[in-house]
């Protein structure tokens, strides 16, 4: 099996250096979730997408990957520094920070500058949006201490924004989340994890895009590698579920879009 594995993993690497020349023009914007546990690759994964490139970094990563493999591309990072928060009721914050982020990328994403715009990690933007409008909530109502169920709707439909941009300005786009554990209720009505992990952020993002990939990591030989799943593709169905060694969106889309 693993003399399988690695036939099939070379046969990939010569089919990509045989077509790596495909015209770009043949190939749609696309719009990617990529969900990982930290430290796996995503961001490296994602500055493979065509230049120029606009990151929107809330971890402050970024900087550090750009300069280690990709000085010579033109990648521009602008970083959003999260406030440190020590208060149990802190002053209201995040209505400023989503509206600094929504006007950069509004800007972005409707200009010619950029062919991709990268959110790194869309977890924190997630997180953001939902205590902004929770801020303007409590302007009315001082004690309440989180959305209600038919509040949500200005989140989704603001979150929803950022994908139908991008889409119709025909940017590639990818959104980056961290995984965290599944939580249900059992019988008792206590909640217990269920050994699944699920987005960090917001779940409808899957839905919203072209391609969803998981990654992971793995020892090989001297070497650790990058392991991505191919979780859903839109345009190839034939690629779900599988798997792949240090990819890149050459590769991706060179075997999405064989023709």
């Amino acid at each position: 099996m693993p003399g399988n594995v690695a036939i099939a993993q070379m046969n990939i690497e010569k089919f990509v250096l045989e077509n790596k020349n495909m015209n770009e023009d043949n190939i749609p914007n696309i719009l990617v979730s990529i969900s990982s546990p930290p430290k796996t690759g995503k961001t490296y994964l994602a500055m493979t997408f065509p230049e120029p490139i606009k990151l929107y970094s809330f971890d402050q990563g970024a900087d550090i990957v750009k300069k280690l493999k990709f000085k010579e591309k033109k990648i521009d990072i602008e970083n959003f520094y999260l406030p440190i928060i020590e208060e149990e009721n802190p002053e209201p914050w995040a209505t400023e920070f989503w509206e600094a982020f929504y006007k950069s990328y509004k800007k972005d994403v409707e200009g010619k500058e950029y062919k991709t715009l990268i959110i790194d990690p869309a977890t924190s933007i997630e997180t953001i949006l939902r205590q902004a409008l929770l801020e303007d909530k409590q302007e009315s109502k001082p004690n309440k201490t989180k959305l209600g169920t038919t509040e949500y709707l200005g989140r989704n439909l603001k979150m929803g924004a950022i994908f139908s941009r991008a889409r119709q300005s025909e940017k590639n786009l990818v959104v980056i989340q961290y995984l965290k554990d599944e939580w249900q209720k059992n019988g008792k009505g206590e909640a217990e994890p269920t050994g699944n992990k699920v987005i960090d952020g917001w779940n409808q993002t899957e839905g919203q895009v072209d391609i969803v990939l998981t990654m992971g990591k793995k020892k090989k030989g001297d070497k650790t590698v990058m392991i991505t799943t191919v979780k859903d593709n839109r345009f190839n169905r034939d690629l779900e579920g599988r798997t792949f060694e240090d990819t890149t969106y050459d590769e991706l889309t060179i075997l999405t879009f064989p023709d």
